[in-house]
Order: C-alpha cells, then structure tokens, then sequence
C-alpha cells in the first residue's frame, strides 16, 4: 500500500458528508497487521504473539534491569522554615534479556496458572501496576485463555481503583511493589469476589505489604507471586535475576507445547482500558481484539518499513495502562525489534546511583543503559528533555552557545528548504548536536510524540537536536492510532499526518463558528474497526459518543489540509468565546506558554463571554511572584505570535507539585476542573478588575 497517491495522503471519497479515508484504505478499512510483515493466522491478541515467538524464537524480545537498592539521602531544604527533603536514588544491574519463545512460554503458564486460580474464559482479570515485562506477560497470559483484562493507572488513588473494582468486578488483581500498598488498603476493606491477588517484586520491596495482605480478615483470595505461576525453571525470571538451570531449553519448550491456548475471536473484549479521569470518575473503554489488531496493522501500514528489526531498540516507560504504550509497545515489538522496560524516575543519571565497586561517581539512567533507537513520548515528557538540554547549553561559553542556536537555526532552513536532511545536516549534528544527543542515550532516531499536542518551538528544538519527531494523534476509544506522521513527509509543524487506515474520519460542523465541513474544518468523528465496542456499564455515556451507525464524536476540533493531512486545533469544550466575539483554543495556547523555560505546568482559565484569558501557573523555581510569571507569558505570547485575545491578562501562581496535589492526570493532562475549584474564588476577583 502506498501512503502517498497523486500528492496526497488522504482523499475526501464522501463530498457530501465531508468523510476522508487514507489513500491506504480507499479499497476497505484495515482489519489486522498484513503481509509482508505479517502472516497471521488470527485475529486475536493470542494469535499475534504466537506469530511473533515462531518468527522471532530466540531473538531477544525484553529486557529489564533489577533494582539492587534504593538509596535514600536526607537534604536540608533551601528555605530554613521548610521541612528537609528526602532524594532517592536506585541502584540497578545491567539490562538483562528475555527471548521471544521464553516470553511465550512464560505468558502461557500465567495463563494457565490463572485459571489454576478458577478464572476462566470471558472473566475479568485488573492489571494494576507499573511498566514492567510482568505487565506484559500477565496481560498475555489472560489473552492465551480469553481472559478480558481491566488497566488502571500505577499512580491512580484507592478511590478511583475502588471505582473500577466496584464497576468491573475482577476476579483477580495484578500488582507490584508501586501498587501493593492500595490493594492491602481496599482489600481490608473487605472487596469481595476477588479469587487472588497475583503480585511481583523481590522479597524485599513487598514483604510489608504482602503480611498485610495475609492479615487480612476471613481472607476469601488465594496470594500468589507471578513466578510461582510461571513455574521458572532454567530462565531468566524479571526481578528474580538468572535462576538456576534446573531442565533445559528443550524441556522447557515441550512443556509450553502442552498447554492449550484458548483462542479468543476478534470481536471478544480483550481490555477494559480505564481513562485517567480528566473530568470526573475514570471510564472504561471495551477494546476488542479486533480493535487491538486493527490499530497494530495501521501503525505496521504506515510505519513498518521504518523499522529495523536487528538494529531497533525501543524504551518503554510510559504507563502500559496507556493505549499510546499499549499499542506502540505491541506494534514495535510484533516487528522483531528489542522492548527495554524502564522506569520514568531513573531514565536520567541523576536518579541511578552507582553500582557497588563500579568506581563510578553516578550510575547509568535507563537512556544510557540501554541506549535506545525509538522512543515514545508525550509531551510534558518532551519539554522537559528541551528544558534539559537547554540548561546544558547555557552552562557552555557564549561562542558554544551562539554556535548552537545558529547551527539550529540553519540546519532547520535547509530541512524546509531542500525537504529532507542531507551531509550539511549531518554534519551539524555530528559537530554541534552530538553531545547533547548523549543525555538521551546518543542512538535515537525516531520519537513519537503523543497524548496532547506539543508546541511547535519543542518540535522544532527535538527535531533538529535530538532526531526525527513522529506526531501521532489518537484517543483510547480508537486504540490510540487516529493518525500519524511519516518521515517521508518531512519535518512539518502543526499536523499529525493523514487519518489511519483502519479508521475514516468525518468533519461535522461546529455550530456557532467558521469550523464547517464545507471549509474542510470541523469536528471529527471516526468509524471503522479499532473504534472500541463501548464504555463499560455506562450505556448513557456511550450514546453521547457514539452514534447509530458507528461514528465516534471525538471532542476534538481538525482541519484536513490539501495533502491529506490533519491539524488539530483545539478541543470542542475547550474553544471559549471572550467578551468581545473572538474564539480562543486554550490548548493550543497552553502548548505555546509552556515552551517557558519558567513554565513547568499551566491551566489556561475562560468561559465564553469572559474578558481575558487567566492562568494558573505551577512555576520552575520556588519563590516566583504572579507580577514575574504574568511578564513570562507575555513575553512569550509576543515572541510566538500570539493574538491579543490569546494574550494572558492575570496570573496565579501554584508552586504545589501538580503531579502529587490532584491537578493532574496520570497520563499527565491538568484537570481544569480541579484547579478551577481550588482558585476558583481568586479567579472571580481577577475578572472583576477587566
């Protein structure tokens, strides 16, 4: 299939209804991952890892690195009257390897393990920890017997774990060390129906917390760690280190061969993947497996023949409870390239302490250790690698520094100029570029960013600096791939590439503005097979979505561009009129302010009718004054072109940590509706004096 027919990416085959398809899939809707990098024989989850074990057998699918010991270090805090802060630092062994066929077998016997536990076909298993291999072959082994799973965020709270509890009634819970201390809360509580609690981690990390599970009164769940149900023998077993040989290889794989596979069909659910609950209580996405297969195949479609099964090597950090993760994480890895699990705390040096007797001063952060040639990431994610990479700059004389922005400057002119990279720019990368390329690993030549939109000043900065940036665009009830960019494109701000061609996208007028079907702008909705069946329990939720014949209202406001291309312009929710009758999309001016080196975290604040745009603001540095951060954005509104309605007027600074106060989501969106509440009475003050 070619990306690219007559200059275009995607076609307008509906001029009435205003509906696009890629030029990938003018011929049908793509179902599942095809030749000629597939040769399935399924259309099951189930089915795609038996795939990849009998292609990739031996070849090393995931790796992972052992904690040793976490360290912790008591500092004075900078202020006399603040408490002293407590730095952790984690010591940890070198990547080690997992082959695709032990992966398999692995993930077969915690099936068969978990329904030794009485879970069986069409029951829910929760999968409720942190991105680690275990995840990933838990997930696997419930798929190998036709087990839905039910994903929760590692960082969601007991309340909204209780939610899910209460509305999916697992039968069995998976948790790690990060996670154990809310399932020993809820499960003294009391939550009935739950058959076990399945768990990993090395004695150490979860020893208090498994004897308050045992604890547990008129204890009804069996507790079991994921080893015992893997049965390890003569392999390496993640957090357990390399485990005495005890049969060997071959023994190995003739007991993998006994264990029957209970096939799931592609229209069973395969994942109840809860949202993070940026407006309110998390709901529950019913993702098929054909839904699954379907958004693999198009990632495979679009990107596959940029991969490089012997060479590639991707860092997976974010939450595997993340459709992004999710999918990106299974796509890459049904390639044949190598999956390194990490942590987002130690992916830098600064977190990894040296291992005992290595003679160094620091220890090696995941990026280094791994030095990985793919990344995802969203983007808080990525403006704080930009931020970090500055601040590397700006400790360099001023020549270096005038050496760097102008190499940037220029190499960007050739890319926009010529369309492509060429010796000139390679040179500036190896001269100029290299050095700050080593804080992420020095390999990378592909990132994907996602979840939100990303400024065009970091994606720029990244571009140029560290590799390509793959824009991606796409929500969990699509299974995460709605569009994306390709290289062959270019390096192109401000679009996130042609709709996928598992799914086609309509434009629907947005009543009382200029975004119109009739001027290739509007709302967009998506039909085809990865959009998910429904919310779970929540049929009144599910109809304000969804409509009768299939189309999902996604919230999102999209232009297609000539080519085929889509830019997304802001939410639905989130386009307010001001006082004066001039729209403002308040993401979009968030992603521009954020760009602030004194930035960390921003909530734009207006409702229609409203004079001026106000802001709460979470800064860098402690002790900044509302008067210092309001000249901030306006400064930067001025510099990046910002309209006068787009303009903030009035600032509130919030210098608690947003990740830790509820301001956050777990896949790091603000929630509007909590800061508003907290500064609510500030903010009506404020208006009063516009």
């Amino acid at each position: 299939m070619e990306p690219l027919v007559k200059g275009k990416y995607a076609v307008e085959y509906d001029e009435v209804d205003h509906i696009y398809r890629s030029v990938m899939a003018t011929g049908g809707l793509l179902k599942k991952p095809m030749p000629p990098y597939y040769d399935i024989k399924g259309g099951s989850m189930a089915h795609l890892f038996e795939f990849m074990a009998d292609k990739y057998e031996d070849k090393d699918a995931m790796g992972w690195r052992d904690v040793i010991k976490i360290h912790k270090v008591e500092k004075q805090a900078a202020n006399p009257g603040d408490k002293p802060k407590t730095w952790i630092s984690y010591e940890l062994t070198d990547y080690n390897w997992m082959s695709y066929r032990k992966a398999k077998t692995y993930a077969d016997r915690v099936g068969l393990g978990i329904k030794g536990l009485g879970v069986n076909k069409g029951d829910f298993v929760m999968i409720f920890a942190s991105t680690c291999p275990e995840w990933f072959l838990a997930a696997h082994g419930c798929f190998s017997q036709s087990i839905t799973i039910v994903t929760a965020y590692d960082s969601m709270d007991d309340k909204s774990i209780q939610f899910i509890l209460d509305q999916s009634q697992p039968k069995a819970i998976f948790a790690d060390s990060t996670t154990l201390p809310v399932v020993a809360k809820l499960m003294q509580k009391g939550n009935t129906g739950i058959k076990a609690v399945i768990y990993t981690g090395q004695d150490w990390e979860v020893s208090d917390n498994i004897k308050k599970l045992e604890g547990v009164k008129d204890r009804g769940f069996e507790l079991v760690h994921i080893d015992e149900l893997k049965r390890n023998k003569g392999a390496d077993a993640p957090g357990k280190g390399k485990a005495k040989a005890d049969e060997d290889d071959a023994e190995v794989e003739g007991e993998a061969g006994k264990i029957e596979t209970v096939y799931p069909e592609a229209e069973d659910v395969a994942c109840i993947m809860y949202t993070s609950g940026s407006t309110g209580t998390p709901k529950g996405a019913q993702l098929t497996h054909g839904n699954l297969m379907s958004a693999i195949g198009s990632a495979s479609a679009m990107e596959g023949d940029l991969l490089n099964k012997d060479e590639d090597v991707i860092i997976s950090y974010l939450p595997l409870a993340h459709v992004l993760e999710f999918v990106i994480s299974h796509f890459v890895v049904s390639m044949g390239c190598r999956l390194g699990f990490a942590r987002a705390r130690t992916l830098m040096d600064d977190a990894v302490a040296p291992t005992a007797g290595s003679g160094r001063a620091k220890g090696l952060g995941d990026l280094k250790a791994l030095r990985p040639t793919l990344m995802a990431g969203v983007p808080t994610i990525w403006e704080r690698i930009r931020k970090g990479m500055l601040a590397e700059v700006n400790k360099q004389s001023f020549p270096i520094r005038t050496l760097f922005f102008a190499a940037l400057n220029t190499k960007w002119a050739i890319v926009q100029a010529t369309g492509s990279e060429n010796f000139v720019t390679n040179m500036i990368d190896n001269v100029v570029f290299s050095k700050a390329r080593e804080l992420v690993g020095g390999r990378l030549r592909l990132t994907l960013t996602g979840g939100a939109g990303i400024s065009d000043e970091t994606h720029r900065f990244l571009s140029m600096v560290m590799c390509y940036v793959i824009s991606g665009y796409g929500l969990t009830e699509v299974c995460g791939v709605a569009a994306v960019t390709m290289p062959r494109m270019g390096h192109r701000l401000r679009t996130v590439g042609p709709p996928a061609p598992g799914l086609e996208l309509k434009l629907v007028n947005v009543p009382d503005t200029e975004y119109t079907g009739d001027n290739g702008s509007g709302e967009i909705w998506f039909r085809g097979p990865a959009v998910m069946k429904g919310y779970f329990k929540l049929e009144e939720e599910t109809k304000k979505v969804m409509t009768g014949d299939g189309w999902f209202k996604t919230g999102d406001i999209g232009t297609v561009n000539p080519d085929g291309t889509i830019s997304i312009k802001d939410r639905v929710k989130n386009l307010v009129k001001l006082s004066h009758g001039e729209y403002v999309a308040l993401e979009k001016c968030e992603a521009v302010y954020r760009d602030a080196k004194e930035i960390k975290s921003i909530c734009i604040v207006a409702d229609n009718g409203c004079p001026v745009l106000l802001a709460v603001v979470e800064p860098s540095h402690s002790g900044a004054t509302d008067k210092e951060i309001l000249e901030v954005l306006k400064k930067q509104a001025k510099e990046s072109g910002l309209s006068k309605s787009e303009t903030v007027q009035g600032v509130i600074v919030d210098d608690s940590d947003w990740t830790t106060n509820g301001f956050m989501t777990s896949s790091s969106k603000v929630k509007r509706r909590e800061v508003r509440k907290k500064h609510d009475k500030q903010i009506t003050e404020m208006w009063k004096k516009f």
